[in-house]
């Protein structure tokens, strides 16, 4: 467990462990099309309608978040901005391994316990990387917490 009094090195390595835990969890999850958040779900339908990689969009929606979260907190914060884009891409290059690894196509029994795996996975990782309190992934913290100081 980390704190935001342990040191930088500490924090940075849960940091990436939580990173690479929580993209391989909703890699598994969304890969599987068994069960996802809303915003994950769209970007799914976004791929499937453009016939492109499902990571395609994920990225791209998770970095307009990511501008839309910089306009709303009137400054720019690199450290976030960039942070914020590192976390979508860890995630949405997970996504496609699994989808070019056959997930989706394999027995609807065998993907609910995956998708279940994936989400205990994923549970796992953002208490890993919440503790780092470093950045997080573009959806997580909304930035009108940081307009208002709440």
């Amino acid at each position: 467990m980390t704190h935001k009094n342990d040191p930088l090195s500490l924090r940075i390595s849960a940091l990436i462990g939580g990173l690479v835990v929580n993209a391989v969890g909703n890699g598994l999850t969304v890969s599987t099309n068994m069960g996802t958040s809303p915003w994950t779900a769209s970007e799914v339908n976004l791929a499937h309608l453009f016939n492109v990689s499902v990571g395609l969009p994920m990225f791209i929606v998770g970095s307009l978040t990511a501008i839309a979260n910089q306009t709303m907190i009137k400054e720019f914060d690199k450290v976030r901005f960039f942070g914020e884009l590192l976390f979508i891409a860890f995630f949405s290059y997970f996504v496609d391994i699994f989808n070019h690894l056959g997930v989706p196509n394999l027995p609807t029994w065998l993907k609910i316990i995956l998708c279940f795996v994936g989400i205990f996975t994923f549970c796992c990782a953002i208490s890993f990387y919440q503790r780092a309190n470093l950045f997080m992934h573009p959806n997580t913290t909304p930035p009108i917490l940081f307009v208002f100081n709440i």
